[in-house]
C-alpha cells in the first residue's frame, strides 16, 4: 500500500506517486483500493449488506431510535448489552481532545457520544450505504455537527501513521478475513491505544452454529489469540473485561432469516451456551498500548 500523501484532484482525491485515484461522494472519501488483494471479495460482500438487511427486514431508517442509540426503548438484553459495553469505552478509554477512530463504525451512532464530548471523531466502514453504512452519519451530523467519514478497508486503513491517539473497534473484527492484519494497522495510525471488543472463542461446536446463522461470520478468538494479535502488532495488553451478552434465541435467528433446517442444527450445536429461551456468549473488551 502507498504511504504518500493524497492531493485533491477535482472532486477527488489522486496520488501524485503511485496514481491512486478516490473519488468523494455524500462528503466520504471512497478510499478501497482495487489493486490491493482480496478487493473482488470484498466488493462482494459490499453489495451483499443491503440485500441481507432488506431481506431480514432491518433495511431501514428509524431516526426516532437511531438517536438513542446504543439504548432502545423496548427490553433488549442484546443492546443493553452493546450499551454496557459502550459506557465502559467512554468512561475508560474517551477523553475530550483526543482524535478517535472507529474501525467497523456502521452508521456512525458513536458520532452521538464522541463528538459532544470535545472528540475529534473519525467513523471508517467498509460500508458507505447511505442507510446502514457511513452514508447515515449525515443524519448524526445534523444532531452532532461535522465529523470525518471514511470509506475503507480495516486491513488497509489510509491514515499516516500515529494519526490517532485512540483507534476502537467494536463487535466486527468476527467479520474480518485477516484480524492480524487489521491489528498491525490499528497499531500503526495510533499514537497511543487500540481498544478492541468482540466475541469470545468458545469451540468449534459454536464456531459452525455462528456462521450456519450468519455466513459473513469468519470467526471468534480466544483471549490468548487476541494477546498474540495485539503484541505481534506492537502493542503491550494492559487490560481485559469479560462480560455475558443475552440473545433472545428465537429473536437472534429470525433476525438472519435462519431457516427451519438450520435453525434445528443451531439449536443442536449451542446446547451448552442456551439458558431457557436465551443464547448465551462472552464478550472481550482488550486494550493494548504503544510502547513510548
Amino acid at each position: 500500500m502507498c504511504s504518500s500523501e493524497l492531493a485533491l484532484d477535482g472532486d477527488g482525491l489522486a496520488c501524485p506517486d503511485c496514481g491512486g485515484a478516490f473519488g468523494i461522494e455524500g462528503g466520504v472519501p471512497r478510499m478501497l483500493d482495487d489493486r490491493l488483494p482480496g478487493m473482488a471479495e470484498k466488493r462482494r460482500e459490499i453489495d451483499a449488506w443491503p440485500a441481507k438487511a432488506k431481506e431480514e427486514g432491518w433495511y431501514g431508517e428509524d431516526d426516532a431510535t437511531d438517536l438513542l442509540l446504543p439504548a432502545v426503548p423496548w427490553d433488549d438484553p442484546t443492546w443493553s448489552a452493546n450499551e454496557h459495553s459502550f459506557n465502559l469505552l467512554l468512561r475508560n478509554y474517551v477523553k475530550p481532545g483526543q482524535r478517535v477512530l472507529e474501525v467497523g463504525a456502521a452508521r456512525c451512532w458513536g458520532a452521538l457520544h464522541m463528538v459532544p464530548r470535545g472528540v475529534d471523531y473519525v467513523a471508517t466502514d467498509i460500508l458507505a450505504d447511505p442507510v446502514i453504512g457511513l452514508g447515515r452519519g449525515e443524519f448524526y451530523e445534523r444532531h452532532v455537527g461535522p465529523f470525518e467519514r471514511v470509506q475503507a478497508d480495516g486491513e488497509n486503513l489510509p491514515f499516516a501513521d500515529g494519526s490517532f491517539d485512540l483507534v476502537v473497534t467494536r463487535i466486527a473484527p468476527h467479520h474480518f478475513e485477516d484480524v492480524p492484519a487489521a491489528l498491525a494497522e490499528m497499531a500503526r495510525i495510533s499514537r497511543d491505544l487500540v481498544v478492541v471488543e468482540d466475541t469470545l472463542y468458545v469451540s468449534e461446536a459454536v464456531e459452525e452454529a455462528e456462521i450456519l446463522r450468519d455466513p459473513t461470520h469468519i470467526r471468534s478468538y480466544s483471549e490468548a489469540e487476541w494477546r498474540g494479535f495485539l503484541e505481534s502488532a506492537g502493542l503491550a495488553v494492559e487490560e481485559v473485561e469479560r462480560f455475558e451478552k443475552r440473545h433472545p434465541l428465537e429473536e437472534w435467528l429470525a433476525r438472519t432469516g435462519t431457516s427451519e433446517e438450520d435453525g434445528a442444527r443451531v439449536r443442536e450445536l449451542l446446547a451448552e451456551q442456551i439458558e431457557g429461551d436465551e443464547y448465551v456468549d462472552t464478550k472481550l473488551v482488550i486494550r493494548g498500548r504503544k510502547p513510548a
